[in-house]
């Protein structure tokens, strides 16, 4: 056989591949670690990996000095081990998930070529293309894909699973992939349970049950699957950090884990975070848009309900459906718990993401719009792409008015003239007022529909490249520097035997940058009650406390000038040295 045939192949793969390390770049890595840690979740997750590079303890996980099991390990892990190789840093904490969040678009893009086999080489370029641009380009992948919690870890994990099980189940004929196929579901499924616990395992059950039982292939399938081997590996991956983690802490760590953070999180509202039944269906639409305004088309147009229809079509061709229920099932479950936060439904975004791109670009054996005329599918799709329009145009205006929001914020006096001297709210403005003139071009010309995700791919990567930097750098000038520029100095000034607080609000980044513990108060008034009830109950006087906060908020202490040293003032946020006498007694405030 000559090679002749086999180069465009080969340029074919490595055009592909720069593709996609630009796409993932775009998304993900550009500007990672420009921006300071985030309070409180962000701050709170990378400080006890930083903990666990410090106290080389990588079963027990800590925060701020004390044993932290809200999450299981995995995520911590990840973020440890990126110290240890890269140094502590922002964009440290961040690599793994970004990574993580690439290896799905990657995967989507690998999945989707092999779904295509038997088509032209031009077909199956452009959908894998769709599908994994879709996959990056959405609001709540950029967004997790840059903030190192561990959702994004949870989801990926949840995702990779699910991609690996409908690998072995499309590709009956070859072996070697669906051995693959079987790796990977519970290697997957066994890093998202170490990620976050037994929905790690629970949801990606559901979505193969739920699905398998819709084509009528349960048994069949379950049959074909090499259980055993695939239950060995799972515990293998998932069992371990749980078995010495109830070792070393016993009850302490089954009731804090598996009581606290697992049950009582699904049956009960913990931290104040309720929410009516259809709390996430707004969050749908937020965290994919603009594809959530074609996601109701894209479903109805399956006609799912056909499932004889659907039955009959081959295994590779079921994708679609597949993915419809897997954001159903993910929807339906989390809307059922009683604790409710938008990050938890983070893993039906990317089967949004592919039904919509399955949508544009259907697989040729899979026929998706059977039930449906033409002429009605492009009526229904111009209504979507004319929603498109009213929400980019909608979106502009908001974009160069943003800095009279932005002005309403008293802790950030000075970001709304920052924000409005940078150019970057009309920058924004213009990009999405293009993106909804080049949408109304496509609309109005005669014939269907067609590429009408081609303006919003543009808008979104015209942001994420002439919009996104500038913006980090700002924020992280005007927000999120004197924040932790205070703490680290704290770090810095704090005494031995010196207490740190930090009064007004929970800027848990504080406990990083200083890298020292911290007592967190919600007023001067909580922290000066505490304080005066703790030297009522005997304990000692100290010479000494270090107060973080905001200035206004600090000015709230009753504590006489001559007591109160004003070590620091960065933007809003001050660093006082609160002066006692060391010979006073216990009984009344200092």
């Amino acid at each position: 056989m000559t090679p002749i045939p086999q180069a465009p192949s080969a340029r074919l793969a490595l055009l592909s591949a720069v593709g996609l390390l630009l796409l993932c770049w775009a998304a993900f890595f550009n500007q990672l670690g420009t921006l300071s840690l985030m309070d409180k979740t962000e701050a709170l997750f990378v400080e006890v990996g930083r903990e666990m590079v410090q106290r080389n303890d990588w079963i027990t996980p800590h925060w701020n000095g004390e044993p932290f099991f809200d999450y299981p390990v995995w995520g911590y892990w990840m973020v440890a081990l990126s110290f240890r190789v890269f140094g502590v840093s922002a964009w440290a904490a961040r690599l793994p998930v970004a990574l993580m969040a690439s290896a799905v678009v990657v995967a989507g893009f690998a999945l989707l070529w092999l779904l295509s086999e038997g088509e032209g080489t031009t077909n199956r370029w452009r959908r894998s293309w769709l599908g994994a641009a879709l996959l990056a380009l959405n609001p709540g992948w950029v967004g997790w894909g840059r903030t190192s919690v561990t959702d994004m870890f949870l989801s990926s994990a949840i995702t990779l699973s699910l991609f690996g099980f409908f690998l072995a189940y499309s590709q009956e004929g070859r072996p070697g992939l669906r051995r693959w196929g079987y790796v990977a579901m519970p290697l997957f499924c066994g890093i998202a349970v170490l990620a976050k616990g037994p929905v790690g395992l629970v949801l990606p059950g559901a979505v193969i049950v739920v699905f398998l039982l819709c084509q009528g292939q349960l048994a069949s399938v379950l049959r074909q699957m090499p259980m055993l081997p695939m239950a060995l590996g799972f515990l293998a991956v998932a069992s371990p950090w749980y078995l010495l983690a109830a070792r070393v802490n016993g009850a302490d760590f089954l009731g804090a884990f598996f009581g606290f953070s697992n049950l009582q999180r699904y049956t009960s509202v913990l931290y104040g975070h309720a929410g009516p039944w259809y709390f996430y269906l707004p969050w749908c639409l937020i965290l994919l848009l603009p594809w959530s305004l074609f996601l109701p088309l894209a479903a109805v147009g399956l006609r799912y309900w056909r499932l004889d229809h659907w039955r009959q079509q081959s295994r590779s061709a079921q994708f679609a459906p597949f993915a419809l229920i897997w954001f159903v099932v993910v929807l339906l479950f989390f809307s059922a718990a009683s604790t409710k936060l938008a990050g938890y439904i983070l893993p039906l975004v990317p089967a949004g993401a592919l039904l919509v791109a399955l949508f544009w670009q259907p697989l040729q054996a899979a026929q998706p719009h059977a039930a449906l005329t033409l002429p009605m599918v492009d009526r229904w799709e111009r209504f979507c792409g004319w929603l498109n329009v009213l929400l980019l145009a909608a979106m502009a205006v908001a974009a160069a008015i943003a800095p009279r929001w932005a002005a309403s914020d008293p802790a950030y006096p000075g970001f709304a003239m920052a924000l409005s001297g940078s150019g970057l709210p009309l920058i924004l403005s213009a990009v999405l007022a293009a993106a909804a003139l080049a949408l109304v071009l496509l609309l109005v010309r005669p014939g269907p529909a067609q590429r009408l995700w081609l303006p919003d791919l543009a808008g979104f990567v015209g942001v994420l490249l002439l919009v996104v930097p500038g913006l980090t750098q700002l924020m992280e000038r005007e927000r999120q520097q004197p924040v932790r520029e205070v703490a680290a100095l704290a770090g810095q000034l704090i005494r031995p035997g010196e207490q740190l607080l930090v009064v007004g609000y929970k800027r848990y980044s504080v406990v990083f940058y200083s890298g020292h513990p911290v007592r967190f108060f919600d007023s001067a008034e909580g922290a000066e009650e505490q304080l005066r009830e703790e030297i009522n109950q005997g304990e000692p006087t100290p010479r000494s406390v270090l107060v973080v906060g905001e200035d206004r908020k600090l000015r709230e202490f009753s504590l006489p000038p001559q007591r109160i040293e004003r070590l620091a003032s960065r933007g809003s946020h001050g660093l006082w040295r609160f002066r006692f006498d060391p010979q006073q007694a216990g009984g009344s405030w200092p």
